[in-house]
Formats: structure tokens, sequence, C-alpha cells
């Protein structure tokens, strides 16, 4: 049952010790650096980055993996293991972040992310996740989680990782990229705002918005800067998203 629960959350454990050296390699810290960690999962990546920084702290939701982790990480007096919601943390210090994200929070973790500042990341998301994140305006994957990630982070996809690196194996392959943060600052009004313009994706933006400046561009088809702009227009015109 527990297995059963962790694959509909989308819980896929890396268990390759060479796909994990070569994401510690793409890591770039510092040894005085405070990491962020989202999903202990068995602890193996939090052991290996754990060596090379001077903290860790790493969250672990499942009670049964966070006392598994726990047990294997006790020797790593450097890392602090949390058995409690990552999405609940409003404040936190750090300077990196790492996952291997589970497959149905990825969206979470990007608007989590984008919400707080620190200077880079290494994750691992599906690769159609990754697809997402770096679409231009006006391609299908062009969507809310592109528009606030390419505005708060330089995206850089590194390498492919196989369904046979996971325990369980995902359906798909996955992919490792990394994020630098860049200085612009997001808040939960403007991607709520956001969403409510992809609501209406394939309208007319110049009718939609009541403005001439658009053309005969449609929603998804205006740029992450416009859009942007476009939000705070809505926000200061006191126009909510109600969804």
């Amino acid at each position: 049952m527990e297995d059963e629960n962790r694959n509909q959350l989308g819980q896929h454990f890396l268990i390759d010790y060479n796909i994990i050296s070569k994401i510690i390699e793409s890591c770039n810290v510092k040894e005085n650096d405070v990491v962020l960690e989202f999903g202990t999962g068995y602890g193996y990546l939090t052991k290996k980055i754990a060596e090379i920084v001077r903290l860790v702290y790493t969250y672990e939701i499942d009670k049964e993996l966070y006392s598994k982790a726990k047990n294997f990480l006790l020797e790593n007096s450097n890392v602090i293991i949390f058995n409690r919601d990552f999405f609940k943390e409003e404040k936190c210090d750090f300077d990196f972040f790492l996952s291997n994200i589970p497959y149905s929070r990825s969206k979470d973790t990007m608007k989590w992310l984008s919400l707080h500042e620190f200077r880079d990341a290494v994750i691992m998301v599906q690769k159609e996740f990754c697809d997402k994140l770096i679409a231009p305006p006006g391609s299908s994957d062009y969507s809310v989680v592109s528009v606030f990630s390419q505005y708060c982070f330089d995206i850089e996809p590194l390498f492919n990782v196989e369904k046979n690196s996971f325990n369980p194996p995902p359906k798909i392959d996955s992919r490792v990229i990394r994020l630098r943060r860049k200085k612009n600052n997001m808040n939960h009004q403007v991607i709520s705002s956001l969403e409510l313009l992809f609501s209406n994706r394939n309208k007319n933006a110049a009718k939609l918005l009541d403005s001439k400046q658009y053309q005969n561009k449609k929603i998804n088809q205006l740029d992450v800067e416009t859009l942007i702009e476009t939000a705070n227009h809505l926000i200061k015109k006191g126009i909510k998203n109600t969804r």
C-alpha cells in the first residue's frame, strides 16, 4: 500500500550511483553553502551533497522513508532531516536547492522556488515538464509555469536520465536541469493573475485586454515580459482570478 501511494504521488527513487555522481558534479556548490533538498527518499543524494557543503536541510514527508533515511544519514552530522510538508515552509534561508522532484509536485515546486531567493539549483523533472519550462511563446507547451519560471530563472537543461535509473521505473524519461536565480521578484498575486490570463490562452489578446498594442496576438503568443507586465496591470485594476 505504501509503494502504491508513492506511485500515485509520482515518487520514483534514484538508485543509479553513476547518475547520482553526475548530478553532484553538476552542482555549483561551495563548502560553506547551505543546501535545501526536497524529497530525501533513501538519502543517497543527500549523503553525497553533505560531503561537500556546510549544511543540508532535507524534507521527507513519508514516515517510513524518513525513518530509513534518518538511519542512513546518522553519521552525517551536517544533515538535518524533517518529516513534514516542505510546501508549508514559508521562510527558509539557503544558498542552493537540490531535488529529484516528485512528478506530481513539479509545478508546485517551481512556484515555491520562484517565491524565494537563493543562488541556484539542480533539479530532476519529467522530460515533458522540462519542455514546458523552456517553451517559447506560441508553442503548445507554453504555459503559466513557463512564464513565471523563465521570468525568475535562467534555465539550463543538463542531461537526460533513463527509466531504469529509478525504483520503481517511471513510464517516461527524466531530465536534470540547472536553475540560476534572476533578480526578478515574484509573488502569489502575479502567479494568480497569470493563471487568469492563461485560462483565456487562445483568445485574442487585444480584445481581451482592451488594448490595440497586442494586434492580433493570442494570450499564449505574448512574451514573458509582456505577460508579467499585463499581470501586474490586472492586479492594479483589481481584476482577480476567482477560479
